[in-house]
């Protein structure tokens, strides 16, 4: 008998674990997740709740016009949770229900997915019902794939950066994302995804490691999006347990792992811990309760896979009108920051943000800005009523600027208003090292239910500067003027 027991006192049913970030399903959409569901029993096995659960969400159906409103899913779940198994019934819907699909998988590298095409996906289809779907496949090297009667076709592609290029994708799968060290694999294959309507591209993986940036950078995005509660266009599963957790209580896998119960067992999980070096433990957190080693990789406090969607080319006009200028004092005043923020060009961006310059202290602030006026225009520039920039005031007012000044609880404001439009892309924004060393260098400071960002290790007035130039944008000061009106 098992020292741990498998199910729950007042039912005879496995315990089932429940994520611990996950997209919720939409009740509006409709889905076809339970027909995915129907390809994992005909091929021979039973879906597990969280696929089941997963398959919902991720199938959800846009009703606009009629294919997959996800068009990215991210799911990190932990070993032998069943991620191929979900991934082959996926890729296998895809092929019996779109005429000459075009589909790419991918694994750590060519020859494990060259293995896991041949014995997690063909074999299995070819020995179940669904087998009389399949024509012949080819296994030459370097022409690997899988055909279908409708002319669908599954192969692998390389992990390079010519990868997929060319080619229209229907669906792209990059299992044990853990092993990509970079996003060399998905620039390849984005391309392709993007000619086609309805395209996916899924991310699956266990937990990684300090070299699991690509993973990393998709995790951060994934909890932020879940944890704003924005409807996004990317699903994002995750089963782990928490980082406080005791990994020592049988209580804290069995609530973490959603197979324990099913084809994992709890007892014999557990006794891998047992005379296990620190080394292996580290292992074996990851593996089955979802945990990165404790030494890993810098991270933002906005995702940067999310930041990324808002840069610009800083060669390329990406703003008009008149500009708004804004200014932030670290406390110490070591360091002052002066922003800029206008209209967009481009009318999906809610405002173009750029960092001007960070100084040390603030001595030549005022007279920056002035040239800065006599350049570009804009006569209107916004400090927070209540940080150290304040102080520059009257020195911006005998200079004939008109200063605005944002009060404590619109400052909140801006930092959500600012990570909320970060998140999905809809800033404009030149890309900078400061900038980027201001947002590792930040943290989240919760004032009630609302935040505002709070120095962690390093400045963050460029972060500052640029929260105060987009909200002033949005509040309207980026308006029309005329240089000469302010010039003596």
């Amino acid at each position: 008998m098992s020292a741990y027991p498998l199910t729950s006192p007042a039912s005879s049913a496995p315990m089932t674990a429940e994520p611990r970030f996950a997209t919720p399903r939409n009740p509006a959409r409709q889905t076809c997740g339970g027909k995915v569901a129907k390809i994992m029993r005909a091929i021979g096995q039973e879906p597990l709740p969280w696929q089941r659960d997963a398959l919902a969400v991720a199938c959800e159906i846009d009703p606009a016009t009629g294919q997959f409103w996800y068009n990215t899913v991210i799911v990190v779940v932990l070993r032998r949770a069943g991620k191929t198994t979900i991934s082959r019934a996926k890729l296998t819907h895809r092929a019996l229900t779109t005429s000459s699909a075009l589909m790419v998988y991918s694994a750590q590298d060519r020859k494990m997915a060259r293995r896991r095409l041949n014995q997690d996906i063909y074999r299995p289809l070819a020995a179940s019902p669904l087998g009389v779907t399949l024509t012949r496949p080819n296994w030459r090297p370097g022409e690997e794939t899988v055909h279908w009667t409708t002319g669908a076709e599954l192969g692998i592609s390389a992990i390079s950066r010519k990868s997929g290029h060319g080619d229209t994708l229907h669906e792209a799968h990059v299992d044990e994302a853990f092993a990509h060290v970079d996003s060399t694999y998905e620039d390849g294959v984005q391309p392709g995804l993007m000619t086609v309507p309805g395209s996916q591209l899924w991310v699956l993986s266990a937990a990684g490691d300090e070299r699991s940036t690509y993973l990393r950078k998709k995790v951060d995005l994934g909890r932020a999006i879940v944890e704003s509660g924005l409807d996004s266009r990317t699903c994002y599963i995750e089963y782990s347990a928490p980082e406080d957790a005791d990994p020592n209580d049988p209580a804290t896998l069995a609530a973490a792992h959603p197979a324990v119960g099913h084809q994992i067992n709890l007892d014999r999980t557990m006794s891998l811990r047992v005379g296990a070096d620190e080394e292996a433990l580290t292992g074996w957190n990851r593996a089955w309760l979802g945990w990165w080693p404790r030494k890993r990789i810098s991270t933002s406090v906005i995702p940067v896979a999310a930041l990324e969607k808002n840069f610009v080319s800083p060669e390329v006009d990406a703003w008009t009108g008149t500009p708004v200028w804004t200014i932030d004092v670290s406390p110490e005043r070591e360091y002052a920051s002066i922003g800029m923020g206008a209209e967009p060009l481009d009318p999906a961006r809610r405002a173009y943000v750029e960092l001007y310059e960070r100084q040390l202290g603030t001595s030549a602030v005022v007279s920056t800005l002035r040239a800065l006026r006599r350049e570009h225009g804009g006569n209107v520039v916004v400090v927070d009523a209540g940080g150290p920039a304040r102080s520059l005031i009257p020195d911006l007012k005998a200079e004939r600027f008109r200063v605005e000044t944002m009060s404590a609880t619109r400052v909140i404001d801006a930092c959500g208003s600012f990570y909320d439009d970060a998140l999905v892309g809809r800033l404009a924004l030149v890309s900078d090292e400061v900038v980027n060393d201001a947002l590792e260098a930040a943290v989240k400071k919760h004032v009630g239910k609302s935040f505002r960002w709070a120095r962690g290790t390093g400045d963050i007035t460029p972060l500052y500067a640029l929260t105060l130039a987009r909200q002033a944008v949005v509040d309207g000061h980026a308006t029309n003027y005329a240089v000469a009106d302010s010039l003596h």
